[in-house]
């Protein structure tokens, strides 16, 4: 079951409403299967999906980092905002493990967290993971410590 995704994890994960990737489902463009009742998404269904989707969702985060710079309106929350860009030259099922960690943090009941973002991205090419993560300095923090930790 650890390969499966849900729906929400999935949004999330690409910072999307739930309804959108139910829509994807709907309409065949997103592999998914229920169980229980609930949709769920094999993670190679989802790579396959969102390296479909990808130069759309690099598009949309390079304006989401732009407009953090631009000091505009941000989803993040309280008085210290963290925008940060971190790429990870690996192999892809250890940028999946490292989006997983990252996953985790998100997911986990954390008063440090605030309202926090995050998009993540492979480039087979150039064997790298990029991932973007806004929130707190604190939360985001935990967060790099936890990669840093995972990589060695």
């Amino acid at each position: 079951m650890a390969d499966l995704l849900t729906v929400d994890q999935l949004a999330q994960m690409l910072d999307m409403h739930p309804r959108t990737i139910r829509r994807y489902i709907r309409d065949n463009q997103l592999k998914a299967t229920k169980v229980g009742g609930e949709w769920r998404i094999r993670k190679e269904d989802a790579e396959m999906f969102i390296g479909s989707k990808v130069d759309e969702l690099k598009s949309e985060a390079m304006n989401d980092i732009q407009g953090f710079i631009d000091g505009k309106d941000s989803e993040v929350e309280g008085k210290l905002q963290v925008c940060t860009v971190l790429d990870c030259y690996v192999e892809n099922q250890e940028a999946v493990k490292i989006s997983e960690i990252i996953m985790s943090y998100m997911n986990q009941p954390d008063p440090t967290r605030g309202k926090a973002k995050f998009q993540y991205f492979f480039d087979d090419t150039e064997k790298k993971g990029r991932y973007i993560i806004w929130g707190t300095p604190t939360f985001v923090g935990k967060v790099l410590s936890a990669v840093g930790e995972s990589v060695q």
